[in-house]
């Protein structure tokens, strides 16, 4: 018997390796083992198929099987041979994306207690793992080789594999990003006071009689919404005269029962509530997508912002879920998770739960294994873009929310998917139905509309019937020659702005780029400082005040005069979030801002406290990048400014008008979302141009037209597919020169499909010099052999040894 493995590590294909005779029964595709790799280091690998074809060369045995049965099922399997088939890449490159870094394990893994060990419990574990527990609290770090020579064993997988999952050790990997949070203090009901409520009654008499201080600690559980299920300590001991000690009385007569728990594991304190009533609209959308599923299995739910697609959305969740399958939520920004969780929670309860990068890899570990468990019970994940990896075994339902967002296509590593289209392969090797939503979608959804594989369904009108918003443009040549600017912002923005605040409503002030400015220049001589490592500008971020290279992470400090000329007349120009956030505080001192971008949400919770706060009132004015665009629902925001719209326009990029449309039609959306109409107002230097045309009057379907007979006259897609290939290498002379072979071998089998080699906008990118080969070809021949022969020509220019070192990257649909 023989068993085919994905390690995950970036290697071209599987690896064979011999199953022990003992295994020969019990090991199954989709179970892990661990593997020798060169002889010397070990893996953990997953088996992808077992069979007794001798391989044509000598095998060693995997050395420990890990699941007694199958932790990633075939259906995860089969969606993970078509991701690398589709994307060109090797499927350990799709492993090592889907799976958690505790589920991956290596021998050159250094492992440590986890921050939290003291809090579990230690009777849990068996001498061996008692043993290793003991051996890293006195040495610090054990690497998988020291852990074997502690315990006498050549492997000693199978004991940290245990260890990991359950909670005591993390690597390394998982340390670099683990919060260090202890364990949450619990306190809930005991199982007597839940089961017998005259005992209870009794108890609690006496308290009042004999213990008033208990009492009220008791009350205060009790009028949690859970106080069966748990509730956090600390929510009972922020309210006056109640303590920790209180609760430890009540425990000791048996009335409650305190443990700890995972931070993550805490469960929601809002009951479950019926799903919200639907306007006749949504009704009818509802109604129609059902018919659409039926029919085709893939509907686009076009809905103009503000229109309650969210509530179309939780029906057919909630009507899978009353099935006993599962149902995946996707969502483009981590940001959006916030909100919509607390929406979902209300309706689901701890049946929802959510799966994306910013949790600790403990937590995806533990989030990964809940779902594979197969429990037979319909949850609801909500996630990024990383979610569609989640190994299923019983999905019904995809709802892939702000389908157009760019954000669902990764960039690197590989593989480079483009998540919409995974989730709707992912639909189809489950069975499962797959609603792609959005206020503005993207050409390839009306493109699968168009060609019959998706059914179109329209929500036309706002909830409640309040009207959308009244977009306004402003001419910033007028407002400059007429002196009509104060700072980075026009007369007429800032009296809606006033208007605005002094009627108690808010704002959100747009802008595409973060940072206080992209540009840091001498006034006398013209220069400007550059990154090291990458051809672009430092932006200056004014806060940490330095300058920042976006691209490698490169910074340097904010220079006090010119190194070419000596001036000290040195000056931030442009503009960035930080900026108009500077700016704004000081124009109107007496209001609260808030800056919503990439620097001020790295933290895990950084989203969430910004959020909640503009939704409380204690903002007034939002300030933002794209972040602020997608799908966020506030109920007081009157007004919206959006403050360079040109630079989006010319984007070197042939979706540069497409994008635009779509983020000025989102973010206007944020406005007068309850009651008053909103008002949008855009800052340009171009409003005679079309794509403002169709932003003022709301117009998605015009702006399709328009764009979609441009892809047709140049054959872009979704039109014609599309493959970038990505040249790299630290010799500049080299990657021209490879770059030219390939296009030649290309074009010989090509033809015209073939454009480029062109050096890109930013030709170097951290020492590593760049060029683009694009490959378009129709969507009438089989891609399938576009890819395997385009994938031949990569071998053969490899094969010269001169142009080994050049690293190609292959990009599926680019965009």
């Amino acid at each position: 018997m023989y068993v085919d493995v994905i390690l995950p590590l970036a290697l071209p294909g599987l690896l064979t390796y011999g199953v022990p005779e003992e295994d020969s029964a019990s090991v199954k595709p989709g179970c892990r083992v661990v593997v020798p790799l060169r002889g010397k280091r070990l893996h953990t690998a997953i088996v992808r198929r077992v069979h007794a074809d001798a391989p044509g060369h000598r095998t060693d045995d995997y050395l420990t099987l890990l699941d007694e049965a199958p932790l990633i099922s075939e259906q995860t399997l089969r969606f993970w041979d078509w991701m690398a088939g589709h994307y060109c890449c090797g499927p350990g490159e799709v492993a090592l994306a889907a799976l958690p870094s505790g589920m991956r394990l290596a021998s050159e893994t250094k492992l440590e207690l986890a921050p939290d060990a003291d809090d579990l419990d230690e009777t849990t574990l068996d001498d061996r793992d008692f043993q290793v527990v003991d051996a890293l609290r006195l040495r610090g770090a054990l690497t998988f080789k020291e852990v074997g020579q502690l315990l006498g064993v050549a492997n000693p997988a199978a004991v940290l594999h245990r260890l990991v999952e359950a909670g005591w050790v993390l690597s390394t990997e998982e340390l670099k990003s683990a919060p260090r949070r202890k364990a949450v203090s619990m306190v809930r009901l005991s199982e007597r006071a839940v089961k017998d409520e005259r005992w209870l009654s009794d108890a609690l008499d006496e308290l009042d009689a004999r213990a008033p201080s208990q009492s009220r600690a008791m009350m205060a559980l009790l009028d949690q919404p859970s106080p069966q299920r748990g509730v956090p300590m600390a929510e009972l001991t922020r309210r006056e005269g109640i303590t920790t000690a209180l609760f430890r009385r009540l425990m000791e007569k048996g009335l409650v029962f305190t443990f700890k728990q995972a931070p993550w594991e805490v469960p929601s304190e809002e009951e479950v509530e019926p799903l919200a009533a639907l306007s006749p609209a949504q009704q009818q959308a509802l109604r129609s997508t059902r018919e659409g599923l039926g029919e085709a299995g893939l509907v686009l739910l076009e809905g103009v912002t503000g229109s309650g697609k969210t509530e179309v959305y939780t029906h057919l969740i909630h009507e899978v879920l009353d099935v006993g399958r599962d149902a995946l939520f996707l969502v483009p920004e981590i940001a959006l998770t916030t909100q919509l969780i607390v929406r979902l929670r209300r309706f689901f309860g701890d049946r929802l739960e959510v799966y994306h990068s910013r949790f600790s890899p403990r937590e995806r570990t533990s989030t990964y294994r809940r779902v594979a468990a197969r429990e037979g019970r319909g949850r609801l994940m909500v996630g990024a873009r990383s979610a569609i990896f989640l190994p299923f075994t019983n999905l019904g339902l995809i709802v892939v929310d702000e389908e157009h967002d760019a954000s669902y296509k990764q960039q690197d590593p590989a593989p480079r998917y483009q998540a919409r289209d995974a989730a709707a392969m992912l639909g189809h090797l489950h069975g499962a139905r797959v609603v792609l939503g959005s206020a503005t979608p993207s050409l390839e959804a009306r493109w699968a509309v168009q060609s019959g594989r998706a059914e179109h369904v329209r929500l036309s009108e706002r909830f409640g019937g309040t009207s959308l918003p009244e977009v306004g443009l402003i001419d910033l040549r007028k407002a400059h020659k007429q002196r009509a600017m104060e700072g980075h912002f026009s007369k007429a923005l800032l009296d809606a702005l006033r208007d605005t605040l002094a009627s108690g409503k808010q704002a959100i002030l747009f802008q595409n780029r973060r940072g206080f400015s992209p540009v840091y220049q001498c006034r006398t001589c013209g220069w400007v400082p550059d990154c090291e490592r990458c051809d672009v500008t430092l932006t200056y971020h004014k806060f940490l005040r330095d300058l920042h290279c976006h691209y490698c992470g490169y910074r340097q400090g904010e220079p006090q005069q010119c190194p070419r000329c000596g001036s000290e007349e040195v000056e931030a120009k442009g503009l960035g979030t930080e900026r108009i956030e500077e700016e704004v505080a000081a124009l109107f001192p007496d209001i609260a801002v808030q800056r919503m971008d990439l620097d001020t949400t790295r933290s895990r919770t950084g989203h969430e406290k910004i959020i909640r706060a503009f939704e409380r009132g204690e903002i007034q004015v939002l300030v933002g990048t794209q972040m602020v665009t997608k799908g966020l629902d506030f109920e007081h925001v009157g007004l919206v400014g959006i403050l360079q719209a040109d630079r989006m326009l010319h984007y070197p990029d042939f979706r540069a008008l497409e994008r635009t449309f779509q983020l000025l039609t989102q973010v206007a959306g944020r406005a007068g979302r309850r009651g008053e109409q909103g008002k949008v107002l855009i800052q340009t230097f171009d409003p005679e141009h079309w794509v403002f045309g169709h932003v003022v009057s709301h117009d998605a379907e015009a702006m399709a037209k328009a764009e979609m007979q441009e892809r047709h006259s140049f054959g872009y897609p979704p039109v014609q597919r599309l493959i970038r290939l990505i040249l790299r290498h630290r010799d500049p002379h080299l990657t021209r020169e490879g770059a030219a072979a390939l296009a030649g071998r290309l074009r010989s089998r090509f033809g015209g499909r073939v454009i480029g080699p062109e050096e890109p906008g930013i030709a170097r990118i951290n020492d590593q010099y760049q060029r683009h080969i694009l490959l378009k070809y129709e969507r009438s021949v089989d891609a399938g052999q576009v890819k395997a022969a385009m994938q031949e020509d990569i071998a053969a220019m490899r094969q010269v040894d001169r142009y080994r070192p050049i690293r190609v990257i292959v990009d599926v649909d680019p965009y």
